[in-house]
């Protein structure tokens, strides 16, 4: 076993020799005992089962250990770094004494270094809350484990600590600190943000450009594909018949007019808007060639048997409800929605005052795809909106949910953002402190994340033509956000930006 001291890093071995469990060693213990050097010295070993052992050994030494492991946190390998940090979190409070070390390793260049740090510095409570700062700039990570441990971590260190964090101001800072690193890092050219408080948009802002290689700054009137964003939107439509008795959530929708997909499975006959809205029909996301050839539509489960994100769904229920008013999409939308509203850059098709207005697509390499034009209006992901007014739909939704909406009872409101079905194959949207996500559900075009602090309402949206976006509202709060993206990779890095401000 003696041989294993070969593993020990210069920076280590002058503590190993002088530490004070050497000179404890019993001259008559086993030969096979392995030494506090050999232990040190196996922290760094190629075979993580034997860097395991190590931390594990070292761990229940205890307090001896820990300058030992302190000095670790400094060296030049990263399996060190983080061996030393896991045998330090299974010391537990001794270990407090490594804290400027600990706080340093969140800067680290290896992820698993920063995610074990930051697991080990939550593991220390309240008595390491002056890494507070250092977990909070993390929070916005690259990394999803080391971001889901940050938020952990706050949550041990300092209680309560987004309560200081929440203010516009640094909400506003936070978003000019991690957007433009963030458009450079996901090839994302540009992006428009809202900010929701107090049921009222109070900011807007655009950064980087429309289209790759222009200068044409993106602004809050900038026009973005919303993608899947559209649904709830629809949604809304739907309940605004529901309020006046034109609809009946829970009666078949083939008793509404001629059916219009082909009849070939008798339980496509029980098929209701509720479950269209909650994607519980049994429809797939889309059928094979797509929706507009017209083609065989299968059944994938019985209808309300479970969960199944279906856009067929949701132009089904389209088109029932262009029947039932005998309006086209777009015009039922501008009469009853986006003209009350005040909406002058959203549509769900595209207008020369559209494409006036209209940021190009970028693929993952950041290089720009032609500009859409969608002739035919479809719910499911065709909806042109600027982030400014994609906020004022958002805040219609918190007035109704409030009842001092003109356009959407309170009643139909708070039905859309009940939990119709719960959804375990899907994770909550990563939020710091109470926002964090317990489970999720979705309600009636509305996905739910059950949080400490009430329910957050929500989607996302995603086309091929290059764009990505996300919006959320929280009903009880009065706050939310829209983000509007012009890249593929638009997604992790709204993402990215959600983790840091969260419910803010």
């Amino acid at each position: 076993m003696l041989t294993a001291v070969r593993w020990l890093p210069p920076i280590l071995l002058s503590l190993a020799s002088l530490h004070p469990l050497q000179a404890a060693t019993p001259a008559d213990a086993p030969a096979e005992a392995p030494s506090f050097a050999q232990h040190l010295a196996a922290l760094s070993h190629p075979d993580p089962y034997t860097r395991g052992e190590a931390a594990i050994a070292l761990g229940r030494i205890g307090e001896p250990a820990v300058p030992a492991l302190t000095q670790a946190l400094r060296s030049d390998d990263a399996r060190l770094r983080t061996s030393a940090a896991i045998a330090l979190g299974r010391i537990g409070a001794p270990a407090v004494r490594a804290l400027p070390e600990l706080t340093a390793l969140l800067s680290d260049a290896n992820a698993q270094v920063r995610h074990v740090a930051a697991v080990t510095l939550g593991g220390l409570g309240t008595a390491a809350r002056s890494a507070a700062p250092a977990l909070t700039r993390i929070l916005s990570d690259q990394s999803e484990a080391v971001r889901r441990s940050a938020v952990l971590a706050l949550d041990q260190v300092a209680p309560g600590h987004r309560a200081d964090a929440l203010s516009q101001p640094a909400v506003v800072a936070t978003l000019d600190h991690l957007v433009p690193a963030l458009l450079a890092e996901h090839h994302v050219p540009g992006l428009a943000v809202a900010l929701i408080r107090d049921g009222q948009r109070v900011w807007s802002r655009g950064y980087g450009v429309m289209r790759a290689g222009s200068s044409e700054p993106v602004t809050p009137a900038t026009v973005f594909e919303a993608a899947s964003m559209s649904k709830p939107i629809l949604a809304m439509l739907a309940m605004q018949l529901v309020d006046a008795r034109q609809l009946d959530l829970d009666r078949p929708v083939v008793a509404y007019g001629t059916e219009l997909l082909v009849p070939d499975v008798p339980d496509k006959q029980r098929v209701t808007a509720r479950m269209l809205m909650a994607h519980t029909s049994g429809y797939p996301n889309w059928r094979p060639g797509g929706e507009e050839v017209e083609g065989p539509l299968p059944l994938l489960f019985s209808p309300g048997a479970r969960f199944g994100y279906s856009g067929e769904g949701i132009f089904y229920l389209q088109r029932r409800v262009e029947w039932l008013t005998g309006q086209p999409l777009q015009a039922l939308a501008q009469a009853r929605l986006f003209g009350p509203l005040g909406l002058t850059g959203t549509d769900f098709g595209w207008t020369p005052q559209i494409g006036a207005r209209q940021a190009s697509g970028h693929g993952d390499d950041g290089a720009a795809r032609p500009p859409s034009r969608y002739q035919h209006p479809n719910a499911a992901y065709t909806l042109y909106t600027t982030v400014d007014d994609y906020a004022r739909l958002l805040v219609e939704m918190l007035k109704a949910a409030r009842g001092t909406s003109a356009l959407l009872s309170q009643s139909s409101a708070q039905e859309m953002l009940r939990h119709q079905v719960r959804v375990d194959a899907r994770e909550p949207i990563e939020r710091p402190g109470a926002a964090q996500g317990q489970a999720v559900f979705w309600g009636l075009g509305w996905s739910i994340n059950a949080t400490a602090q009430g329910d957050i309402a929500h989607h996302s949206g995603a086309n091929s033509t290059g764009f990505r976006s996300f919006s959320q509202f929280s009903p009880a709060r009065g706050s939310g956000l829209v983000i509007l993206t012009n890249g593929m990779q638009g997604d992790e890095l709204w993402r990215r930006l959600v983790a840091a401000i969260g419910d803010w």
